[in-house]
């Protein structure tokens, strides 16, 4: 599992938090992304920096003076620039697909394609509308890259080409106010359609043309975040005061359920969960009926989770926590810190041990040269 802080990457075991390595680095913006690279022996994480994506080895290269040597492996697009950022990883993340990296540059309006191996930039998205037109985290299915651009844009992109194959804009949800935008947020690609959330609604569009499907209307004032869609349902939250679950077929509501934030929720054997970096909290609510199962206190503001082999995985300002997932929520607990601190008293147990046993072997020496002395005929 690989984890970026402020100015460091991490790589820690699943089964108990243990670092396997810890590297120092800048301009980690993002969480890492795993690609696969052909020109390695060891996978690409692809982690958003300044104006870019860094290709860092997952091998972590090797440590020197307190600096990660043979760390990065590319830049891209372009050079790197000389300026070093220290800060929380915020922008979206890349999105890596059969050895090809898609990436949405907020600061330069562009979604550019980049090998996984090189850097190399394949193809770039830049719609000109006559404002700012902001990329968010794109969806990728079935050859297409689907792409989301403040206030309004859709668009599918061939996967490979980086050809355009529509382009649509949203009309607001009140036409006759010049001032109502969309403000669309990152879509999610489903058999059913693209699901596509903004400020007050979540939309279904047709795959093939972005014609509209069905529309969600919550009322509510998303700024971030994603859905869901897990067993037919698109969870929702509207940054208001309510969690959504909704039908993907039909677009009518299943259910609400009382949260403030809008979010990235995760679904994982019928549970919802639910986290907000500015509150130390998770929750998880039962995806079937909508009901708050519980609610556990997470220090350091939590990440949003990530579901693998029964276990729950969030990152915090100053640790990792694993939780059983499908728990009560009071379940089995590691943080990494808490594993450090074992690591070491591990390893000064061991150094211990060896200097017993160093000891242990010089006397056995000794008395092996005493013994030698003693039936030595002409020693005396």
């Amino acid at each position: 599992m690989f984890v970026v802080g402020r100015s460091t990457l991490s790589a820690l075991e699943r089964e108990d938090g243990s670092v396997r390595f810890e590297r120092n680095a800048y301009s980690l913006l993002s969480s890492p992304t795993v690609a696969s690279a052909e020109g390695y022996r060891s996978p690409t994480l692809a982690v958003r920096g300044n104006d870019g994506v860094l290709g860092l080895s997952a091998s972590g290269g090797y440590a020197l003076a307190g600096q990660g040597v043979g760390l990065e492996r590319w830049y891209g697009p372009g050079e790197e620039p000389a300026i070093r950022t220290s800060a929380n990883p915020t922008p979206p993340s890349p999105v890596a697909v059969d050895g090809t990296v898609y990436a949405a540059l907020p600061d330069l309006d562009r979604l550019v394609s980049l090998d996984a191996s090189s850097g190399r930039l394949e193809w770039r998205y830049e719609p000109d509308h006559g404002w700012s037109n902001e990329p968010n985290r794109p969806a990728v299915r079935d050859g297409t890259v689907y792409a989301t651009c403040w206030p309004d844009i859709v668009a599918a992109i061939d996967a490979d080409s980086g050809e355009v194959r529509w382009e649509i804009e949203l009309e607001p949800a009140e036409p006759d106010d010049e001032h109502d935008y969309r403000e669309l947020v990152a879509p999610t690609a489903t058999d059913a359609g693209l699901v596509v959330p903004s400020r007050r609604a979540v939309s279904l569009l047709d795959p093939a043309d972005g014609s509209l499907v069905w529309e969600y209307e919550h009322d509510g004032r998303v700024t971030d975040g994603s859905v869901a869609v897990a067993d037919g349902t698109v969870f929702a939250a509207d940054g208001e005061d309510a969690l959504h679950a909704i039908d993907l077929e039909t677009g009518q509501e299943s259910w609400t359920t009382e949260y403030a934030h809008d979010t990235h929720p995760v679904v994982a054997d019928g549970v919802v969960y639910l986290t907000y970096s500015g509150f130390n909290e998770l929750v998880a609510v039962d995806a079937d009926r909508g009901e708050r199962l519980w609610t556990r206190d997470i220090r350091h503001g939590p990440s949003q989770p990530i579901v693998g082999d029964g276990v729950l995985y969030l990152a915090g300002h100053e640790g990792v926590t694993a939780l059983e997932e499908g728990g009560d929520g009071g379940g089995t607990s590691q943080n990494r810190n808490r594993n450090q601190n074992r690591n070491r008293n591990q390893n000064q147990n061991r150094n211990q041990n060896q200097n017993r046993n160093r000891n242990q072997n010089q006397n056995q020496n000794q008395n092996q040269n005493q013994n030698q002395n003693a039936n030595d005929p002409g020693g005396a």
